[in-house]
């Protein structure tokens, strides 16, 4: 008898030990609790997307080459220098000079002793500049930077007159969702017509903050520039209120209650506002109640559009010119409910200790389930809880694009383009195939064609002094706009979460 009432007692201390190290450590969290999903939601679309995330200092770099120091001397751009330098001096910054081969700090303190410096004749004594190592530095950093260049390039004591030599490093720039603004100034050597480029490589999207928005009222007094960029477009929206969205509202309802028929809650985000193109939107209605409104509103010839008042504008086309836009609808709960695990357990980190031989173990009084099954002994994470996006699961006959609105209002003013999300002409609730999970709605750029033909790139081009045509940075920004073409790009997102 004592013999069997041990083998039971280790075998029931086998399960329960078996059942604590592979229980679900998630079994008690909510990746969809109300307080904390609009924080996880822009988490996970700051996630997957692309555009650089700024850091390290402002920088300015300058040819000194020998041929700068004419340029450097004419009135109108020694003006805009002396703008620039204490527009960008005002803050943190770094200054480099473009000289003799190499790119190297200058130490300057203030926009007068720089002033100084690029005004000494004596800083030009070597006719070389070495621009593409000098592009190279900007890209490989995640900071705004104005370069100020004649873009004259010589390699193997040679000027490189018609090789792309920048593609590369522009195409991994505008790659990261980043952008180079040329501001052109003209000047005469000689008999010979130049340009001088103020040239801004904008880092993720412009703020108020950004370089660009501090230089291109200045330097906007130049009649020449170019956007070199993926996403020359600006989006915007035009709410009734800040909580209330693009939705549909019962025109005829007498009191908020009854004018939110979608029933959208509070924790609504408009990611937009923080120069993120995204909203959120949590409803306290599930599909089928949707999918009743749908058809009882479109009987009064309303509720056929789910979103409006997107409005994009479409008005520059230095780099691409916009086509056809179109509407992709998936189901992300699967991703967005592994990112959110892997977004908590960062915040579960264990308590560490050293057994009686010196091993790495958890200490006695860790606890935690999630600490304990994510992390490893020496404290680091677990492979399986490094967050990589899985694909989506494609949904068809939800939303389309409104199409006539969007050609419509594009025929009356490309710089207030409205993108309007309809249901879509088979849209049944079944065609959602997990009703509970969390529904994404991309708004996406279909077939953009570069702007070849665009007169301005003509300005990315010269006469030397011998005569000979120089493109190379005519060719650098025209294989950039075929190396980079931004189709099937998305540029505006929703995400959907009902009440089932």
């Amino acid at each position: 008898m004592k013999k069997k009432y041990c083998i039971v007692l280790i075998a029931a201390l086998g399960i329960q030990g078996c059942s604590s190290e592979n229980g679900d450590p998630f079994a008690e969290f909510d990746p969809y609790i109300a307080t904390e999903l609009p924080g996880r939601i822009e988490a996970y679309n700051n996630a997957r997307d692309t555009n650089s995330i700024k850091s390290g200092n402002v920088a300015l770099y300058i040819d000194f080459s020998a041929g700068m120091n004419t340029a450097f001397s004419n009135p109108e751009i020694k003006h805009l220098m002396g703008d620039c330098f204490n527009a960008v001096l005002a803050d943190q910054f770094d200054v480099y000079k473009l000289v003799s081969g190499a790119v190297t700090p200058l130490e300057v303190t203030n926009p007068t002793e720089l002033g100084e410096k690029v005004s000494d004749a004596k800083e030009y004594l070597n006719r070389r500049a070495p621009i593409q190592m000098g592009v190279e530095k900007i890209v490989a950093s995640n900071s705004d930077a104005l370069l100020i260049t004649d873009f004259e390039e010589f390699q193997n004591d040679k000027e490189v007159t018609s090789t792309a030599y920048l593609k590369i490093s522009f195409s991994k720039w505008l790659a990261k969702g980043n952008a180079v603004n040329f501001f052109v100034a003209n000047y005469n050597e000689g008999k010979v017509t130049k340009h001088i480029y103020f040239t801004i490589f904008s880092c993720g999207r412009p703020d108020t903050k950004s370089l660009l928005s501090k230089l291109e009222p200045k330097l906007s007094l130049l009649n020449s520039k170019f956007e070199l960029s993926t996403q020359s477009f600006k989006l915007s929206t035009d709410y009734p209120t800040e909580k209330s969205g693009g939705i549909f509202y019962d025109p005829k309802g007498t009191s908020e209650a009854t004018r939110n028929v979608l029933d959208l809650k509070s924790n609504y985000v408009n990611g937009l506002k923080n120069g993120r193109n995204f909203e959120f939107y949590p409803f306290g209605v599930d599909w089928n109640t949707i999918g009743k409104l749908h058809e009882s509103y479109n009987e009064q010839h309303q509720f056929n559009d789910f979103f409006r008042k997107l409005w994009i504008d479409l008005s520059n086309e230095d780099s691409y010119l916009f086509g056809d836009f179109a509407v992709n609808v998936s189901d992300v709960s699967e991703d967005y409910e592994q990112f959110s695990k892997c977004l908590e357990v960062k915040k579960h980190k264990p308590k560490l200790a050293k057994g009686s031989n010196g091993e790495a173990k958890f200490a006695d009084e860790e606890k935690d389930p999630i600490a304990m099954k994510c992390y490893n002994t020496d404290g680091f994470l677990k492979p399986e809880w490094m967050y990589k996006a899985k694909d989506p699961v494609a949904l068809t006959e939800v939303f389309v694009l409104n199409q006539t609105l969007f050609k419509n209002t594009k025929t009356i003013n490309r710089k207030k383009t409205e993108l309007g999300v309809s249901f879509d002409p088979q849209f049944k609730v079944k065609n959602i195939q997990n009703p509970g999970g969390l529904l994404r709605v991309d708004i996406v750029l279909k077939n953009p064609q570069p702007n070849l033909a665009n007169p301005a790139l003509d300005q990315f081009k010269w006469v030397n002094e011998s005569g000979i045509s120089n493109i190379a940075l005519r060719e650098s920004i025209v294989s950039t706009l075929q190396d980079i073409k931004p189709e099937n790009k998305v540029v505006y997102s929703y995400y959907i979460k009902t009440n089932q």
